[in-house]
């Protein structure tokens, strides 16, 4: 007996087997869409978030204090310690978890100075991690200068969100433009500044320049 060929070709669904059109066929679960939708699709914007071994590194950097308390309001703010972490967690929830470590961890610290130490601690423990090792090792052989130069593939590996220019001043100064500092973009110039570190470089220093709505400025020399 011939067979026909489906009204709808799509590529299979390897994870069933080979048997199923894959998800691209359809839309909103199941339906084929219309002739309009075809020509006018609706471009959705991925949801911001940082991935699960982002959120690793801070559990190691928090540990000796996930107990009690703390443990509690992470679990308030969506991450359950007693559960499997999850593939991705949105950018709002992880602000969250950073704002109690640094309350945790740096009590009587200022907020900014809170979030700066958490910064180093953080690098120190992703680096801990399997894909902080890999990277730690791609920075060392960069040298300083490269490394800030790909500083947005760098942050890529830990979210989806975080775009940085790069501007190069001299030989050994360079200015570096977030485009979400965060809440406190004393986290993230941490990350500049110890990531940076890694690389063996002497006398750097990092500061935070200042705040345009979301973004943030920093200027880095050594």
């Amino acid at each position: 007996m011939k067979l026909r060929r489906p009204l709808v070709e799509s590529p299979l669904h390897e994870g069933l087997g080979g048997l199923f059109p894959g998800p691209s066929a359809f839309t909103d679960g199941g339906r084929i869409p219309s002739a309009v939708e075809k020509e006018h699709p609706i471009v959705r914007t991925p949801e911001k978030v940082v991935f699960g071994h982002t959120v690793e590194g801070l559990l190691v950097a928090l540990e000796g204090h996930l107990e009690g308390p703390l443990r509690t309001r992470l679990k308030a703010v969506g991450l359950d310690l007693d559960q499997k972490l999850a593939p991705a967690y949105p950018r709002d929830q992880w602000h969250q978890m950073l704002l109690l470590g640094a309350q945790v961890l740096f009590p009587h610290h200022s907020v900014a100075q809170a979030h700066w130490h958490l910064g180093q601690r953080f690098v120190t423990a992703y680096f801990a991690t399997r894909i902080g090792r890999a990277l730690q090792g791609v920075l060392k052989f960069l040298g300083p200068a490269r490394t800030l130069e790909r500083t947005t593939r760098n942050m890529a590996s830990g979210n989806n969100y975080l775009h940085v220019d790069v501007q190069r001043l001299a030989a050994t100064e360079y200015r570096l433009k977030v485009n979400e500092g965060g809440i406190h973009p004393e986290f993230i110039g941490a990350l500049c500044h110890f990531g940076t570190l890694t690389t063996g470089v002497k006398g750097l220093t990092t500061v935070v320049e200042g705040r345009d709505g979301p973004s943030a400025t920093y200027r880095m020399r050594w």
